[in-house]
């Protein structure tokens, strides 16, 4: 009875918002952990970090790829970045929360450079707008049933009927 239950509970996802941030909050002592310690690899390959913990370096290419098609450049961009992703993935674990997003930098003159922000960013599995507003909506139709029909004082007089 439990495991259905339990079951039930989870297809509305409230489990798995849980773990998420539990997952979040790791996250955050994790890197306050790294960045403390000044040996780290967090520190060493220059990483830095936001408000909401979202990790980001700029990463520049050489010159000699300057001429590079662009689908060349970001191959090039990501084997640069190969030891963070280890990094991430192996030392951290956290390789199934964490997006990269990669961002190109422009010139005075609107021209593209060789410099990237790639962005890290810790992404939740089930916590969403969509998945709060759902939430929201079926518990103000919950409240609204209980407050506007006696449910609970009528279930209560049946059973203290029967007993």
């Amino acid at each position: 009875m439990f495991r259905k239950l339990r079951n039930w509970i989870s297809n509305f996802g409230l489990f798995l918002v849980i773990r998420d941030f539990q997952n979040y909050r790791d996250w955050i002592r994790i890197i306050k952990r790294e960045i403390a310690n000044p040996l780290s690899k967090f520190n060493k390959f220059g990483l830095n970090y936001n408000f909401f913990y979202n990790l980001y370096v700029p990463v520049s290419l050489d010159d000699g790829d300057k001429d590079l098609p662009d689908k060349i450049k970001r191959l090039r961009l990501v084997e640069s970045l190969a030891p963070i992703h280890r990094y991430l993935d192996e030392d951290l674990g956290f390789s199934e929360y964490i997006v990269p997003e990669f961002n190109q930098f422009y010139d005075d003159e609107n021209k593209p450079t060789l410099t990237y922000g790639v962005v890290y960013k810790f992404a939740f599995k089930k916590f969403s707008i969509q998945w709060l507003i759902k939430w929201i909506i079926i518990l103000s139709i919950l409240l609204f049933i209980f407050i506007h029909w006696p449910i609970i004082s009528t279930v209560s007089k049946w059973i203290s009927n029967l007993l």
